[in-house]
């Protein structure tokens, strides 16, 4: 692993988030040091607005059997048609699904369906977790993605603008913290079989996996888990992204990044932001988390920028098996001084 360290004063380049296609051109340029034009210099990649227009439905009612709750998910989609690769997004525990738009809606203006269901945990769901239920908050989760697949799969089931413009055959699983573990589970991590002695994979049919700020080992792992994630995955943390689930104990930052240490060499990348929080200084999940109470700072547009760009990258690398986005992803341990040194990159 190779992880470049130089970290420059980013007082200036953080800003209270507004409009996100704007935000992200104007960060982009402001504060990401510029490359000397030179023959091969490497260039981010992506962090301005794509060239779609963004369709955004808030409260899309997935169907539902007699004996489901109700789900609702927040749709992002490209204006226009075509054949648009599908983003599964599952949010943190008790966060907001809008709070990651930064992102969510990034992906979408360049070419992406992002699909985000409203777990029972957040806080605007209509149907309210249980406190029985919050043990297995994890397996309700697996089912929400799986009722995704299933209602974008329904037929006659009709998304004025979006029906016929997804190409099922091609989709990551996502998600930041708890939703991370999701993606995780999603993407093929086995868990101990709460009924015996074995272990029990609910992996679907995706194609890679992006885990933003994810959990290391939990006691709902099997031993070696993250051994059995083979395929394409970015896993993203920062250097104050600590655990404190309030217990008492708190690890390091670099339990969040065990997905990607401990996982089979093989199309593997790590963003690792210096400063950078659990948050993104309230940018993401709830804008009420950053801050310093949180051991985060002022809202961290920059370092949204930065995993704007990168993920964008593994999107259309491993989506749309774009050369330009290959040849980045293949360089990215060399692109720290993209971003003036404020990310570590590193592949295996």
């Amino acid at each position: 692993m190779r992880h470049l360290n130089r970290r420059p004063d980013a007082a200036q380049c953080r800003a209270v988030a507004g409009p996100v296609a704007t935000l992200l051109a104007l960060i982009a340029a402001a504060c990401w040091p510029a490359t000397a034009h030179t023959e091969g210099a490497p260039e981010a990649y992506k962090t301005e607005s794509g060239p779609y227009s963004v369709q955004v439905i808030d409260n899309h009612v997935l169907p539902s059997e007699a004996d489901q709750r109700s789900l609702r998910a927040r749709i992002v989609f490209p204006e226009g048609e075509g054949s648009f690769p599908l983003v599964v997004f599952s949010h943190g525990f008790a966060c907001y699904r809008e709070s990651y738009s930064g992102l969510t809606d990034h992906w979408a203006s360049h070419g992406y369906v992002v699909v985000q269901p409203e777990h029972p945990d957040c806080p605007t769901s209509p149907v309210r977790l249980r406190p029985q239920d919050a043990t297995g908050l994890h397996y309700i989760r697996i089912s929400d993605v799986e009722r995704v697949l299933d209602a974008l799969f329904a037929p006659g089931e009709e998304i004025p603008g979006l029906t016929g413009n997804i190409d099922y055959g091609r989709k990551v699983m996502a998600g930041h913290s708890f939703g991370g573990m999701i993606a995780q589970i999603i993407w093929g991590l086995p868990l101990k079989d709460p009924e015996g002695s074995g272990n029990v994979s609910y992996a679907l049919d995706f194609d890679a996996a992006i885990i933003m700020s994810g959990p290391g080992p939990m006691p709902q792992m099997a031993d070696g888990a993250f051994t059995q994630l083979r395929g394409p995955m970015m896993v993203s943390g920062g250097t104050r992204d600590t655990r404190n689930a309030g217990d008492g104990v708190i690890y390091p930052w670099e339990w969040r990044l065990q997905a990607y240490e401990h996982s089979p060499p093989g199309n593997k990348y790590s963003v690792v932001l210096e400063e950078g929080d659990h948050y993104l200084g309230g940018l993401i999940c709830r804008d009420d988390r950053g801050g310093p109470q949180n051991r985060g700072g002022a809202p961290d547009i920059e370092g949204q920028t930065i995993l704007a760009g990168v993920s964008t990258a593994f999107l259309d690398a491993w989506l749309n098996d774009d050369a330009a986005a290959r040849g980045f992803l293949e360089e990215l341990d060399r692109h720290a001084g993209i971003t003036g040194g404020r990310a570590r990159f590193a592949r295996k």
